[in-house]
Formats: structure tokens, C-alpha cells, sequence
């Protein structure tokens, strides 16, 4: 088996994912890291001693020669690393949103298909076994022709008084709050699930918390969304609500789909991943009823089976033969198009087309 030279640039929280999960492959060897703080650094080179560990991404790409990297910075630097990255003639992973910008989004998109490399972005809920349990059903008509879809993703981290400022709160380093950091999550799960694109949005977003204490003890302001909500009209016609809040005491990590057909309803949970509610049938959905129910089901353990590995390991699988579907630059790209239409609608406050 080949090996595979592996690289991360930003070695802090979600870094350690992408590592844990590519090097869960054989034959993956670390070969690179690269952090501006120095802190992170150290403490990811312990656990990877032949690895270069340099502050200068661009050094550290030149010397360690990576076949695949993944960009896990701040937002601002994914676009600045991964055309680095495709430039030194790398395979890159990605995490979301993919830029600050739909420009940026299309710079990278066109940077990859130059230089003949695979681009992922981190669109992890697509690995999620009831989320993918759910699209099946759809395609396979069992709820009906579409009819809504209310996706709702809950945190509560921001709001705790305990919580810390970091780099998620800034304007200039994030590029959006919730809105960005969990409302395209929602984008593509829905676009994924549904199979279905959206072509116009409106939305409106708050900054309910003004100021947090950073690690020093200083307050510094917020300058990020905390609360955003936006509807969507997908090309068949179809309603979208959706929320993102990081600031509802209770709340984990709480997303959650609903969507309705004709002959049904499904409703899936992030923290529920084997888990699946369902009312669906021809004769069941023939009679109204007063009494809600939506049985909950097991994911079937077969199919659980049958599914691709999860992002963003699955790139090493595609570059060693696989044909499984992962989320694309391209995937990326057409949600930074919707984020961005919502922020414009933001400016305008009228609806705003996505294509």
C-alpha cells in the first residue's frame, strides 16, 4: 500500500479530529504541522516527533512534501492555505465554511481543478447514519413529494458565562457567528438530505452577547452573529425555516431536521445518529389525525454497515480507488453562495437569489 504523506495547517480543537481520523487509515504518515501559535504546536508535535513543525505554513509545506493537507485555521487564512497547499501539489481538506467569501470560494474551486487535486470540505453531518437513513428514504419516494423543512442547531457554549473569547467571535478572523459556524452546516445537510438546491433566501441575525472575557481575563467585544434565522425556497417550490443559536442554556450540540412529503414525516437528531423519527405510508397519511405521532426507529444495522467512511477520512479512501461521494469544493462553494445570500438579504431586507 502507498503511503500517503499527511499535513495539517491550524493544530488546534477540530485539527485533532482530522488527525485521529487520518491517521486511523494505514499507511497515513504525518509529515507536517504548522501553527501560529506555538503552544498548539508543541503540543500536537509531542505526539508527532518526525513530523515538521514549523510557525510558517509555507515552510513546512515546502519540507515535508505532503501528498494531502488539511487547513483547520481561523476562517480568514482557508482560502491563503489552501491555495498554498494546491500549489506545492497537495490534496486538501478543508474545514467549513470553506471561505470569508464567494470569491475566495471560487479562487479555490478553480485553484483545485488547475492543479488536478481532490478538495473536501468538512461537512461532517453527512456522515451522520440517520441523516444519510434519511435521504435514502426520500429518494426512494417513501415520504412523498416534498413539501417543508425545519432545521434547528442549538448551542449553548457562547452564552456561559464561563466561556472564553476566541477567534469564533470576531468579525475579521470568522467571517460570520452562528450564522456561518452552524447555519451552513444546515445548508448542506439539507441540500444533502433532500437532493434539493435552494434558489432564494432572507434571513436576519443578532449579536446577543456583547462582550466576553478572553484568556487574559479582558473583555473584548463580540463582533460575530449569536442568533440567526433564515427561510429558504428550494427549486421545487418548498419552504425552508431555519435557526442557529450558540446561546440557548440546555443545548449541546443540537441539530435537528424535520422534513415533511406528502405521505410523511422524518426527523433526525445529531446527537441521535442511529435514531430516526417516522410517520410515513399511503394509507396512514390518507386520514387526518389530531394525536402527533412519529414513531421513533432504529437505523437498520445493515445499512449502518453498508455506509462510506466518514469525513474528512474518506479522502484517503477516494485517493486510493473509492468511488464514495464526499463533500466537494464544489459542495462548498454553492453553500458559501447561499450564506452569502443571506447576508445580503440582511442589507436589503428583501429576498435574495442564491445562483
Amino acid at each position: 500500500m502507498e503511503k500517503i504523506r499527511y499535513a495539517v495547517i491550524g493544530t488546534g480543537g477540530i485539527a485533532q479530529h482530522h488527525l485521529r481520523d487520518f491517521t486511523s487509515k494505514p499507511g497515513v504518515e504525518v509529515v507536517g504541522l504548522s501553527d501560529s501559535m506555538e503552544t498548539n504546536l508543541k503540543k500536537t508535535a509531542e505526539k508527532f516527533p518526525k513530523a515538521v513543525a514549523c510557525v510558517d505554513p509555507r515552510r513546512m509545506l515546502a519540507e515535508a512534501r505532503p501528498d494531502l493537507v488539511s487547513i483547520c485555521t481561523p476562517n480568514k487564512f482557508h482560502c491563503e492555505y489552501t491555495l498554498a497547499a494546491l500549489k506545492q501539489g497537495a490534496h486538501v481538506a478543508c474545514e467549513k465554511p470553506m471561505a470569508m467569501t464567494v470569491a475566495e470560494a471560487e479562487k479555490m474551486e478553480a485553484a483545485r481543478r488547475k492543479a488536478g487535486k481532490l478538495g473536501l470540505v468538512n461537512f461532517s453531518y453527512r456522515s451522520v447514519h440517520s441523516f444519510r437513513f434519511a435521504r435514502e428514504l426520500i429518494q426512494n419516494g417513501e415520504i412523498g413529494k416534498l413539501l417543508r423543512v425545519h432545521a434547528v442547531y442549538l448551542q449553548s457554549f457562547l452564552g456561559a458565562e464561563g466561556t472564553r473569547y476566541s477567534w469564533r467571535n470576531n468579525i475579521k478572523t470568522a467571517g460570520f457567528g452562528a450564522l456561518g459556524d452552524l447555519g451552513i452546516h444546515m445548508i448542506d445537510a439539507a441540500r444533502f438530505i433532500t437532493r434539493l438546491e435552494i434558489k432564494r433566501v432572507i434571513g436576519l441575525a443578532q449579536t446577543l452577547i456583547p462582550s466576553k472575557p478572553d484568556s487574559n481575563g479582558r473583555m473584548q467585544k463580540v463582533t460575530t452573529d449569536t442568533n440567526a434565522s433564515f427561510l429558504a425556497c428550494f427549486q421545487n417550490g418548498m419552504i425552508g425555516t431555519f435557526e442557529a443559536t450558540q446561546v440557548a442554556p440546555g443545548y449541546g450540540n443540537f441539530f435537528r431536521i424535520e422534513i415533511s412529503g406528502e405521505r410523511g414525516t422524518l426527523s433526525v437528531l445529531s446527537e441521535k445518529n442511529t435514531e430516526i423519527q417516522l410517520f410515513a405510508g399511503k394509507t396512514l397519511s390518507h386520514h387526518a389525525t389530531w394525536q402527533t405521532s412519529a414513531p421513533l426507529h432504529s437505523v437498520p444495522t445493515d445499512f449502518i454497515s453498508a455506509q462510506p467512511p466518514s469525513t474528512p477520512g474518506i479522502l484517503v479512501d477516494v485517493l486510493r480507488g473509492s468511488k464514495a461521494v464526499f463533500p466537494t469544493f464544489k459542495d462548498g462553494l454553492v453553500a458559501q453562495r447561499v450564506l452569502a445570500g443571506i447576508i445580503q438579504s440582511m442589507k436589503t431586507n428583501s429576498w435574495v437569489l442564491t445562483d
